[in-house]
């Protein structure tokens, strides 16, 4: 309705901006907030799984609320949820006569869009900015915007120039750079017409989870990683489009005792469970040591086997690590001396068939140390297992 006008206005779509509120039964008051809006004359409300998700962690002690422009509150009930996609679909009580179409493409880079949200509570805003493709270094598709998108904001609609929805806003606490849902992820959970049980959630999560690591480890492991060089070994980095590593070293430190060099790779893609858990992340570390002032015995003893989770689980969701220990002798490819192997597992409590896990792979040879490590994040024992093996033939 504006394609041929220099000027656009969405004065009107203000009004059909709902913030989200996920209260306490006990307290009675916001537990979180966030933007929502209509996508359907049947009353069907779309915002982030991220919005809601306190109250799918806990259905029994939270109720999810709407707040319109004009002052009205309501209930709101949880149809579905696409938890990779960070999507959430609510059922309005007293469907509105209007909403928003959905898009069927994504502008091009560089064009303008027009995000929609009630920022801390502060009341509706308009936020323009360009479009600028899909992320780069990210297993799940996700639209970079350029707009300041502050907490708040999460769930509501970014708009074409003809106002229809694009994508879904993802706050970054107002940075420039901005994350929107693509609008194709919001047409697939519409289209499976569900209503989830309150007492099947962390069956769901589980299972949404586990396809998405099906799919996307499976790949991965029927990959040939491309080699690349580090300090002097035949090894990897950059392994898939989703992985980004950094290198260190401090060899600006002339008092140094050992010398260190390092490289570390870890995916772009984490899922948000909870305020306190993400599920998916993988991540590997090389590094290098070597004496510079040590004896070989004072080299030895200064290295430890210290290993930590590269996802954070208290005891709430998670069991502790249980590990085990394994040596090889003789020369591999990369390391001659003999090689400590370390694996450690850890289950989750809810999220049954769903393991993180770490491994560490030392190599000694007198005053020199080779670390290769690998963490995974809610895997089935299979494709750990699987991965792990991979890892070490590629990496020794």
């Amino acid at each position: 309705m504006f394609a041929n006008s220099d000027e656009v206005d969405f004065s009107g779509d203000f009004k059909r901006i709902y913030q989200i509120q996920v209260v306490s039964q006990d307290a009675g008051g916001k537990s979180s907030i966030g933007s929502g809006f209509q996508v359907s004359s049947e009353g069907h409300i779309m915002t982030n799984y991220h919005v809601v998700s306190a109250y799918v962690n806990a259905p029994d002690q939270y109720d999810i609320k709407y707040s319109t422009h004009d002052g009205k509150t309501g209930f709101l009930e949880l149809l579905d949820f696409d938890i990779v996609s960070d999507l959430a679909l609510l059922q309005h009580p007293e469907p509105s006569s209007e909403y928003f179409d959905l898009a069927q493409t994504i502008p091009p880079k560089g064009q303008t869009v027009y995000a929609l949200g009630n920022p801390g509570d502060w009341g509706i805003v308009l936020v323009p900015g360009p479009t600028n493709g899909l992320v780069e270094h990210s297993y799940e598709d996700r639209v970079l915007f350029s707009g300041s998108l502050n907490s708040g904001m999460s769930g509501g609609p970014s708009l074409n120039r003809d106002g229809a929805v694009i994508g879904v806003n993802v706050a970054t606490a107002g940075s420039q750079l901005s994350f929107l849902v693509p609008v194709d992820k919001v047409s697939q959970l519409l289209r499976l017409r569900r209503k989830l049980n309150a007492t099947s959630y962390e069956a769901e999560i589980t299972r949404q989870v586990s396809a998405w690591q099906l799919t996307r480890v499976q790949e991965l492991l029927n990959e040939t990683w491309a080699e690349e060089e580090f300090y002097g070994k035949t090894l990897f980095g950059e392994i898939r489009d989703d992985f980004q590593c950094w290198g260190g070293t401090n060899e600006s430190d002339e008092e140094r005792p050992v010398e260190r060099v390092s490289k570390s790779c870890e995916t772009g893609d984490q899922i948000y469970i909870n305020s306190d858990l993400y599920m998916g992340e993988i991540a590997f570390t090389f590094r290098h040591t070597k004496s510079v002032k040590l004896t070989d015995t004072q080299f030895a003893n200064a290295q430890n086997l210290l290993m930590y989770p590269s996802v954070t689980s208290d005891y709430e969701n998670s069991t502790n690590f249980i590990c085990q220990t394994d040596f090889i002798e003789g020369q591999s490819s990369n390391f001659e001396g003999y090689h400590r192997i370390v694996t450690c597992i850890r289950a989750y409590k809810k999220f049954t068939g769903l393991y993180d896990s770490m491994l560490l792979v030392m190599s000694n040879s007198g005053s020199e140390m080779f670390k290769s490590r690998l963490n995974l994040s809610a895997l089935n024992k299979e494709h750990i297992q699987e991965m792990n093996r991979v890892f070490v033939e590629r990496s020794l």
